[in-house]
């Protein structure tokens, strides 16, 4: 029923026109929002406004830690996942600016690890995400590899270096891919000296005032006043939040205060000047000229007609989104530690801040979600598609291995469904799609692969941000 009375504000509100409201009266409207994080028995978020450039509104909602009772307030710090790209770009930019790098650098000038793939691919491509890359996330979930497990740098390079094709040339499409912003983070190290933590500090934090935002590079490394990330379990919650020690994509702590310090610099360029923030704000290209949504690290979008530069972020445990609106010179970030969170809080907020009318948001949203596999559930169509028959799954059957992922698996056939069973994770079930084609509840698609003779050699996995992932049959 509050939710009905908001909406049905906000819808009377509109009809006044795009003017920023009142923040003293938006605020009681933003806290019906964030009623139901609002709990001292659950996880919630912290919520931030600025209006051109000042901090109008700063909130918490529920525990930072529910095991010590502690609350969120604008002081407690978040793992903001993909907002960490942003500082990431700005680092790249600034060693631009000293002449230490060229966005158009090979990347395996800086990174000789990465194999050359036939094809030249910059550092400007990883950071408009046009590399071609796979996305190292989905191919650690193929693999079993669990979403809190520890991985470091080395790991991630050696990941990387076994890879023997890319998803397409670079430069010919526009596909997110995680694995670009770790390599810039190596890239920073290499060219500058200092760790992406210690420059980010250096050269942006701590000029900005952001005493409270650090990149963690250290899965040990203590965070004061840190929200734990929280997932539902039955009727309790489970700690859910990064163990990993590679940077770049992610990595960095924050508050709402902070990003909002961050924010007020898009209109300042006290970091990096005017010509930085035209950068950081440009959007990218693909080689036949076709302009992507995409800057650096910024997605660029509407929202009610109105232009928006954002970025959200998902993992574990933790959502976060930051959203500005350049022409109403209005941001609002929303950092939350509950795998939950509706990921569309932030235009919430602003559509009460501008008083527009609630409706579907279309200010894209970027997560690093390795929820990729649902460890083999059926959909509806596993029980009324037709199944192979048995001859031809018997034909399947067997050992196969990826050397891109150093992974034994084995296909089995049982109750007419295709498994694969994996070593380290729970059994993936495939229905047939078409002929040598399956499919499953996550969209993933398996191919299979013959010989001249029809003989089955392999099959390919294709899965969200990874494209004919091999294994080849074993006797």
């Amino acid at each position: 029923m509050l939710r009905r009375v908001v909406l049905a504000m906000m819808v009377v509100a509109a009809q006044t026109g795009a003017q920023l409201a009142p923040a003293d009266s938006a605020s009681r409207w933003v806290d019906s929002i964030f009623a139901p994080y609002d709990s001292r028995q659950s996880p919630g978020c912290a919520v931030a406004v600025t209006q051109n450039g000042v901090v109008t509104l700063a909130k918490g909602y529920g525990m930072a830690d529910l095991e010590h009772d502690s609350p969120i307030t604008r002081d407690t710090r978040f793992y903001i996942a993909s907002i960490s790209k942003q500082f990431t770009a700005m680092s790249i930019v600034l060693l631009e600016q000293q002449h230490l790098l060229s966005l158009d650098d090979s990347i395996q000038k800086w990174v000789p690890e990465v194999p050359s793939f036939g094809a030249t691919i910059t550092l400007r491509h990883l950071l408009h995400h046009t590399s071609g890359l796979r996305d190292y996330f989905t191919l650690l979930a193929v693999s079993g590899w669990p979403s809190d497990g520890h991985l470091t740098d080395q790991q991630f390079l050696n990941l990387v270096g076994r890879q023997k094709s890319l998803n397409f040339q670079p430069g010919d499409e526009f596909l997110y891919s995680n694995t670009g912003y770790v390599l810039l983070s190596i890239v920073v190290k290499r060219a500058s000296g200092q760790s992406l933590r210690d420059f980010a500090a250096e050269r942006i934090f701590q000029p900005l005032g952001m005493a409270h935002t650090e990149f963690r590079d250290d899965h040990n490394a203590l965070i004061p006043q840190r929200a734990l990330g929280y997932q539902p379990n039955g009727s309790t919650y489970r700690i859910s939040q990064p163990e990993f020690d590679v940077v770049g994509d992610g990595g960095v702590y924050s508050t709402v205060e902070d990003l909002a310090t961050w924010d007020a610099n898009f209109r300042s360029g006290r970091v990096g000047g005017k010509e930085a923030i035209a950068l950081l704000q440009a959007p990218g290209a693909l080689n036949d000229g076709q302009i992507i949504p995409y800057a650096l690290a910024l997605t660029i979008g509407q929202f009610r007609g109105l232009k928006t530069y954002s970025h959200g972020g998902s993992y574990g445990g933790y959502q976060s989104a930051l959203l500005r609106f350049p022409d109403k010179g209005l941001s609002v970030i929303t950092l939350c530690n509950t795998s939950i969170a509706s990921s569309t809080l932030a235009e919430q907020v602003g559509s009460v801040f501008l008083r527009l009318a609630s409706q579907k948001p279309t200010v894209a949203a970027i997560d690093l979600s390795t929820s990729l596999l649902s460890a083999g559930a059926q959909t509806q169509t596993d029980s009324v598609a037709p199944l192979r028959p048995a001859a031809q799954l018997a034909q399947l059957v067997g050992n196969y291995y990826s050397d891109e992922l150093d992974m034994p698996v084995t296909l089995v056939a049982r109750d007419g469904i295709l498994v694969i069973q994996r070593r380290r994770a729970a059994d993936l079930r495939f229905i047939p799609l078409a002929t040598d084609l399956y499919t499953n509840s996550d969209k993933m698609l398996l191919r299979v692969m013959r010989a001249d003779g029809g003989t089955v050699t392999g099959f390919t996995l294709t899965i969200s941000r990874v494209r004919d992932l091999q294994f080849v049959r074993r006797e």
